[in-house]
């Protein structure tokens, strides 16, 4: 049963990645509120795949994470707001170093990294999302 749920998450999140990695880019409010969603569900799916000792998955969902993460710090940056930029960059660099541990085979690197990219995740959201209507928005006055 948990090797499907893996497969399942696998196929959402190869689903919504689609559209944003065509574009390389987020442009958008909208853009940024889709991309988010999918590094939620790539998280939460990483996270399962931790559990599961599952390495190809966790591999896959860090490069994910990685590179939707270099998209949000373009975002930023050309939003000009260069704190939030900053903030994606240390959770490009957290999921990298998931993996990277991974690689190594430095497996009690792992769950610190993985905290600390969630840590990295909590600090963005306190400083510049808020929740609406069963969701999060970027804080009005931030852009």
């Amino acid at each position: 049963m948990d090797k499907q749920l893996l497969v399942a998450f696998a196929a959402v999140l190869v689903a919504s990645v689609v559209g944003i990695a065509q574009s390389d880019e987020i442009d958008s409010e909208e853009d940024y509120d889709a991309a988010m969603k999918v590094v939620g569900t790539t998280f939460r799916a990483l996270t399962s795949a931790m559990d599961a000792r599952d390495g190809d998955t966790v591999l896959s969902g860090t490069a994910t994470l990685a590179g939707l993460f270099e998209q949000v710090e373009g975002f930023w940056e050309a939003q000009n707001v260069p704190t939030a930029a900053a903030i994606a960059t240390e959770a490009a660099d957290a999921a990298n170093a998931i993996r990277s541990a991974l690689e190594a085979q430095a497996f009690q690197e792992i769950a610190p990294a993985r905290d600390a990219l969630a840590a990295t995740c909590q600090t963005c959201h306190n400083e510049y999302r808020e929740q609406v209507d069963g969701g999060t928005r970027i804080k009005p006055g931030v852009l």
